[in-house]
């Protein structure tokens, strides 16, 4: 709804109800609100942690992806090298925690669902399940592979690229496919809608597919936020990186934040801009990471020196929207 302003004197209405009345149309602020922009890109802010390990500082290839909001903390992945790292949002320290994955793993995204973390693995077309980081684990993650039932994912390097957990009810688990299809017929991401019951996932309602308007577009890092289900749409080449908000019943998308030219802005600088992980903390803030190498498959141990940073980028909250 909007409300017009007359430009005019109140004793002239009657007259002007016949000549015409010059307006101005003020956005109601809750619809403002709900519009977006929700962050603020002329404030973003760069921010450089401390490892505990060298290996895993942002100057190397540690392909960060996944990115998830937790206790105060925020989790990230390093996709190739098999290591979660417990980042401190106001310290920026970072403590690593390695798991036992099977060797060219490559984990996508990551959630938190109850007590432990799932993480979605592209190579392996599979979702795993580890312990949440602490001091007990010293340093390690048990994993455990998750079964898929009533559905198939395939390997390969256009797979699943995100995990989230919608707390409910109904308590569902989202997967999202990046992309699938061809310049011929058109391209797709979708959107798996899954239950859980212990060690399996099945579905619990038809996938969303949602049309890419060319096959240049993704979509990747579900998030669940203020009842929204949140994600990164790029494009390249043709460089485009945007927020979303994903419909959970027509697959519809609605961009919220545009961060296009900040991205491309911030490669110059050296930071790698190939985001892959989204995460929103209690603050309002939305968060960013980058996943900065282009690795086929990991030959070390650990991350070698890469060419481009990794980017963690934090957007303070502009004006955030209404919670569903």
């Amino acid at each position: 709804m909007r409300r017009a302003i007359c430009l005019t004197v109140a004793v002239l209405i009657v007259v002007l109800s016949l000549a015409g009345c010059r307006s101005i149309e003020v956005p109601d602020p809750a619809e403002q609100d709900d519009r977006g922009p929700w962050w603020d890109v002329e404030q973003a802010e760069i921010l450089v942690w401390q490892a505990d390990d060298p290996a895993f500082a942002q100057e190397m290839a540690l392909e960060g992806s996944g990115l998830v909001a937790h206790d105060g903390m925020l989790l990230a992945t390093s996709e190739k090298y098999a290591h979660v790292l417990q980042i401190d949002p106001v310290t920026l320290k970072v403590e690593t925690f390695v798991m036992d994955l099977p060797q060219y793993a490559e984990i996508e995204g990551l959630t938190v669902d109850g007590g432990e973390l799932l993480l979605c693995d592209e190579a392996n077309a599979a979702v795993w399940a580890a312990g949440l980081p602490s001091e007990k684990t010293n340093g390690k993650l048990g994993v455990r592979r998750l079964e898929l039932v009533g559905f198939e994912l395939s390997g390969g390097k256009l797979g699943v690229e995100g995990i989230t957990v919608d707390q409910g009810p109904p308590h569902e688990v989202y997967l999202v496919l990046e992309r699938t299809g061809a310049k011929e017929e058109g391209c797709r991401a979708t959107i798996f809608k899954l239950s859980r019951q212990e060690d399996q996932l099945m579905p619990s309602a038809d996938p969303l597919v949602i049309p890419m308007e060319d096959c240049n577009w993704r979509l990747t890092a579900l998030q669940f936020w203020n009842g929204r289900l949140l994600a990164l749409k790029t494009r390249y080449p043709g460089e485009r990186y945007e927020v979303v908000v994903i419909d959970r019943e027509t697959g519809s998308l609605t961009t919220v934040l545009d961060m296009t030219d900040l991205l491309i802005g911030v490669r110059n600088d050296g930071w790698g801009n190939n985001i892959e992980g989204v995460t929103v903390t209690k603050d309002g803030s939305l968060w960013l990471i980058s996943d900065n190498a282009m690795t086929d498959k990991a030959r070390t141990v650990k991350p070698p020196p890469a060419r481009d940073k990794t980017l963690l980028m934090r957007f303070p909250p502009l004006h955030l929207p209404r919670v569903h």
